[in-house]
């Protein structure tokens, strides 16, 4: 047997594998925590103010501020290192908890001018002076910055806002609240514009937050970046209570982002909006809100110019003084694609024009709002409303088209261009009636290798159109739809347009989920639309 070779190491090639085991390298310092009391009672306390702790400090140190009061000054706290700030209640959601608190009291407030600090479980108040203005503010240029389980309040604004995006801020579980000393940008629980944040701002997550009673004229969440070369990217705002705001949001030149799952509750600025969009936003989802009881106002209002591709899905819309939605003219490219909300009624929201059945909040401008929820989210289901009466489609004139019992058309079709070629055609006849739900329809389109056969009818909604009232019905279900490949069950919509006789301005577009058509004119045939 071979006797194993005794390796020699020496003492400092020991001490250099045990310090990359333990993560530390040589001539390295390991992190350290630095305790900071006002009275230096504290155990391990060896600075009385933070500032003190800071200048003390290297990047990656954390430090411990025990519980009391910190006025810190002259000038406002300034943070310029990497460092870890851990107050009394690190750790502790602030919209829940009670107990001793590290109270940050600069009239200058703290000033955030280092990358991916974080400052967990104080409570930051009294920033009345207009430099900074702000319980926290964020400088351009730095990233990554946490701002988690604070109480914000009694300042001019909460959080001034700023982020270059190569690492994500986030602020979360803080209570940010009466944020309305005087001073510019007053009543804002958060707050950017290009002066403070820099041109651009960007990833950020603002999520479990509650915005209370931030008054003035800002909003809970103040976006007022009007640099036309920049603007606030990637936002995405969760989870978050909004109460007795003036506003919950003001978007100017925003991008990118989601809101969802917020509550927005009692706010106040008369004539305004909760969700306040003043031009240049794009790309901005909301989904899951739930926004109610704003006094004098309207729950959403663009204005503006050049918004483009927003969008409301699934969210509540109750009691507001002036309208669920307003859209200016001109304020968004095409219309606000706001489908399946609900806006306080099964009948949809009122809009004399559109819906004239609708008691629901007002729906005022370009907003495509059908179908809406009949209920509300979460749970309510997002589906045509029934509408009595009955839809008619074939070559016939007068009387309804005619089928067999299994189904088939039996009389006349109507003919509209096919979906493969605008020189062939594609034919159907449809009846369609309500209320109770029954039909039939029939769709063929040779040229595609498609045809459609009606399975159920599961609604039919009667409203207005392009010809006039009462003119455009759509109806969905499911149906068979056959290809010489094979034969498969899939969901339909139907929309078709009445024009008057004899047809030849009536339209018809038939959607499944693997075919599409129209909306065409037909080359022959009638629609008929009577609403009982």
């Amino acid at each position: 047997m071979r006797t194993p070779r005794r390796v020699a190491v020496s003492a400092s090639a020991f001490l250099l594998a045990t310090s990359l085991i333990l993560g530390t390298a040589p001539g390295v310092a390991a992190a350290a925590t630095l305790v900071v009391d006002d009275n230096m009672a504290c155990p391990g306390a060896a600075y009385a103010t933070i500032q003190a702790a800071i200048t003390a400090a290297s990047p990656g140190d954390t430090i411990q501020v025990c519980a009391g009061t910190y006025p810190e000054g002259p000038g406002p706290l300034n943070i310029n290192k990497s460092l870890v700030f851990r107050g009394a209640q690190a750790g502790v959601d602030a919209r829940t908890r009670s107990g001793a608190e590290s109270v940050i009291t600069d009239p200058f407030g703290t000033s955030v001018a280092a990358d991916n600090v974080v400052l967990d479980g104080f409570t930051v108040q009294g920033g009345t002076l207009t430099y900074t203005g702000y319980g926290i503010w964020l400088n351009p240029g730095d990233d990554g910055t946490q701002i988690l389980n604070n109480i914000i309040q009694d300042n001019i604004a909460g959080i001034g806002l700023a982020n270059g995006g190569s690492a994500q801020a986030v602020i979360r579980q803080n209570l940010i609240q009466n944020n309305d000393q005087p001073g510019a940008a007053s009543g804002s629980g958060i707050y950017t514009d290009q002066y403070v944040g820099g041109s651009i701002v960007r990833n950020v997550l603002i999520e479990e937050n509650a915005f209370i009673s931030n008054g003035g004229f800002g909003a809970a969440i103040n976006i007022s970046n009007v640099d036309p070369s920049g603007g606030v990217f990637d936002l995405d705002v969760s989870q978050n209570l909004f109460d007795a705001n003036d506003r919950a949001f003001v978007l100017f030149n925003t991008h990118d982002s989601i809101f969802d799952g917020n509550r927005i509750t009692n706010s106040k600025f008369v004539g305004s909006g909760d969700v306040r969009l003043f031009g240049d936003d794009t790309g901005l989802v909301f989904t899951n809100n739930a926004l109610s009881d704003g006094v004098g106002m309207h729950a959403v209002r663009l204005s503006g110019t050049s918004n483009a591709n927003v969008v409301f899905h699934y969210n509540n819309f109750e009691r507001y003084g002036m309208t669920g939605m307003t859209v200016d003219t001109g304020a968004h490219d095409g219309p606000v694609n706001a489908e399946c909300n609900w806006w306080n009624s099964p009948t949809g929201p009122t809009d004399p024009i559109g819906n004239p059945s609708g008691t629901g909040e007002e729906a005022v401008g370009d907003i495509d709002y059908t179908p809406w929820l009949l209920a509300r989210a979460p749970g309510g289901l997002c589906q045509l409303p029934l509408t009595p009466g009955k839809v008619t489609g074939g070559g016939q004139i007068n009387g309804d088209p005619t089928f067999s019992p299994a189904g088939n058309l039996l009389s006349a079709p109507a003919i509209v261009p096919s979906a493969a070629s605008p020189t062939a055609q594609a034919t159907f006849g449809f009846v369609v009636s309500c209320c109770k739900l029954k039909g039939n329809l029939e769709y063929t389109d040779h040229q595609a290798d498609v045809r459609i056969k009606l399975k159920t009818i599961d609604g039919l909604f009667i409203g207005n159109g392009t010809c006039g009232t009462n003119t455009h019905a759509t109806f969905v279900g499911t149906a068979t739809v056959y290809r010489s490949t094979g034969t498969a069950t899939e969901s339909f919509t139907v929309e078709v347009d009445d024009c008057g006789e004899p047809g030849t301005a009536d339209t018809f577009s038939i959607d499944t989920d693997t075919y599409s058509n129209g909306p065409s004119t037909l080359l022959g045939g009638n629609i008929q639309i009577h609403r009982s």
